[in-house]
This record gives structure tokens, sequence and C-alpha cells, in this order.
């Protein structure tokens, strides 16, 4: 007995179609040559931010809510987010861009064409006005590096000399994160 059966009366069927298959096959083929070549820079650099900022999200929390071992818990990285407080923290301050930035994340990771688009950016450009106010950045996938950096500063927890301070100075912040 063997793994596979009758494939000889398959190719016996289909052998009198040859070249139409084949004509087909050829199309199909170039329309996946075309899509394995898109440049894949910006999907790598989009979910390199992200991988970035789940990483400070995933040590806040930790500290935050006393967790040693928080991939126990198995949240996904909008979870996670969403468990950010939403007033009194340096944290509430970029979780809407969090937020965002797993937005972006999800349409390259389910389209195959995504691109990005400062646009798109919302709350992150925002918080790049504040944060960097007054920077240009060429290219969209600039202004995500850039943000990257400041989510990932603004969820450093300080240590427990500062954190009294940081806790006044962000009193005042309330976010409105969807």
């Amino acid at each position: 007995m063997r793994d596979i059966e009758g494939i000889e009366d398959v190719l016996g069927k289909l052998r009198p179609h040859w070249d139409e298959i084949e004509k087909h096959f050829e199309h199909e083929n170039d329309q996946f040559k075309a899509l394995m070549a898109e440049d894949h820079d910006t999907l790598g650099q989009v979910l390199k931010c992200h991988l970035i900022v789940e990483h400070y999200l995933d040590r806040f929390l930790s500290v935050h809510f006393g967790i040693d071992d928080i991939s126990s818990v198995k949240l996904s990285f909008f979870q996670k987010a969403r468990l950010l407080p939403d007033h009194a923290s340096a944290a509430a301050f970029v979780k809407p861009g969090i937020l965002k930035l797993n937005q972006i994340r999800n349409q390259f990771g389910h389209r195959l064409r995504a691109e990005l688009h400062r646009g798109q950016f919302g709350p992150i450009n925002e918080i790049l006005e504040v944060a960097r106010n007054g920077v240009h950045f060429e290219e969209p996938i600039d202004a995500l590096r850039a943000f990257t950096t400041v989510a990932s500063t603004f969820l450093v927890v300080p240590p427990p000399t500062l954190q009294d301070v940081f806790m006044d100075a962000f009193s005042t912040v309330r976010v409105h994160a969807r």
C-alpha cells in the first residue's frame, strides 16, 4: 500500500489539457514571483518596532502588576496594551500610539501589499508632535521608528526613588484610547 494512490489516473486525465495547464501555471507563477519580489524592508521594520515595544510593554506590565513571568499569562499585544493605565502614568501618554502601532502591524500581518502612510498614524503623530516637536520625518517608517523610541522610553519604569516624582508629573495626563 502506498501513501498516495491514484495519482497515475490523475495524470492520465490531465495530460490532454497539459498546454492549457502550463499556460495557467505560468500566469499564476508570474503573480507569485511578483508577490515574493515585493520589498519586505518596511514589513520587517514594522514588525521589529512592534516587537521592541512589546518587550518594553511586558517589562512595564510585569512591574505594574507584580507578575514575574508575564509571558505565562498568554495575553495578546492588544490585551497588554489595553492594560496600560489611562491616566497618571508616563505609559498613559503613549498608550493610544501603542494601540495604533498594533493596528498598523496587523495590516502588515494580514495583507500582502500593505503600505505605510503618515495619515494612518493618528495618535502616533500627536505623540511625536509633543515628544519630537519640530522634527520632520522623510519617510513614514522613520516616524514609526521614532515613535518606537518614545514609547519604549515612556514604558520604562523609573527606579523606586523617582516613582513618586513621575506619578506627580503625569498626574494630569488622561488619554482616550479607542
